[in-house]
C-alpha cells in the first residue's frame, strides 16, 4: 500500500492499557495492518501502565479501532 496524501489523512490518539492483553493484541494488528498508510508519531504514554501515540491515519483505519482505543490527537494537525 502506498502511504495516503497528507491531506487524505486525520490525526487522532491511539492508546492501550498495557496490561489489557486483547486492546494489545489488537493495536498491534492495526499497526500492521495500516502501518505502511499511518504517520506514527512517537509514544505518548508513561510506559508503566498507558501507551499512546498521535497517529495521521486514513479515516477508514481510525473507523476500525475500538472507540476506547481512540481520542482526539494532542498535537493538532
Amino acid at each position: 500500500m502506498a502511504p495516503a496524501p497528507a491531506a487524505e489523512l486525520a490525526r487522532a490518539r491511539v492508546s492501550v492499557t498495557i496490561d489489557n492483553e486483547r486492546e494489545v493484541r489488537a493495536l498491534n494488528a492495526w499497526f500492521q495492518r495500516w502501518g505502511p498508510r499511518i504517520r506514527r508519531f512517537d509514544d505518548l504514554g508513561c510506559g508503566c501502565c498507558l501507551d499512546a501515540w498521535d497517529v495521521d491515519a486514513p479515516p477508514e483505519a481510525l473507523a476500525e479501532l475500538p472507540r476506547g482505543m481512540l481520542r482526539p490527537a494532542l498535537h493538532a494537525a
